[in-house]
């Protein structure tokens, strides 16, 4: 769907993923615009593949980088079998054929993680992204082992395991199967939902064993 120019609170977003499945997405103005001849230079033109209504796919034909498997098999689900795509591309809304594109709307680009999730669960991989250690991740309760931090508002805890509340309880009764964060100081937190927001920096081990995301240092 077209921007609303009167909207101040809109955003535009581009997302590029390359051949190791690392994803990088910005978000920006809706008056943004991404050159694609910048993006990808190179000695041949680039090549645009206009995957569905708003969405564009955009990538070097004479890459000399590996094989971009889930940029490939994207292409083939979404119209364009034969196609086979090597190092990086850019996803963003339609250019109209000119070299400066737009980035996607949030329904276009909630679609394509929809499809590039599918492409992944046939494929048997995962992407992976970079978080800065403020950036937001959301982790799972069972992300947690005995010992590790467990960061709320209230600052800091050592987390020592998920406990089953009393079955006699109004919480168990409301919520069967509920549990919460029991810790060394007697802090107590309910492990409501099957994931939370924290800070990246902030996030267990297992967080990022189980994701394969990275934590980039402060400094980056």
């Amino acid at each position: 769907m077209p921007f609303d120019p009167d909207n101040p609170n809109e955003s535009s977003s581009f997302s590029t993923l390359y051949p190791d499945r690392l994803m990088d997405e910005s978000v920006r103005k809706p008056t943004d615009l991404l050159s694609l001849t910048e993006a990808l230079p190179g000695t041949m033109p680039y090549m645009t593949l206009q995957l569905t209504a708003g969405l564009e796919m955009h990538y070097r034909p004479d890459s000399p980088d590996a094989s971009n498997d889930v940029a490939t098999a994207l292409a083939s689900r979404l119209g364009h079998e034969g196609a086979h795509i090597n190092g990086v591309v850019h996803f963003t809304g339609e250019s109209g054929e000119a070299d400066d594109a737009p980035g996607m709307d949030d329904e276009t680009y909630c679609a394509l993680y929809e499809e590039l999730a599918a492409v992944c669960n046939g494929l048997g991989v995962r992407l992976w992204r970079k978080f800065r250690p403020g950036d937001t991740v959301l982790v799972r309760p069972d992300d947690y082992a005995p010992g590790d931090t467990l960061w709320t508002s209230g600052g800091a805890h050592r987390f020592m395991g998920l406990v089953d509340f009393p079955a006699d309880s109004k919480t168990a009764q409301m919520f069967p199967g509920v549990q919460y964060f029991q810790c060394e100081d007697d802090f107590r937190m309910t492990a409501s939902g099957s994931s939370y927001p924290t800070r990246a920096e902030h996030a267990p081990p297992g967080y990022w064993q189980r994701t394969g995301n990275q934590l980039l240092p402060a400094a980056h």
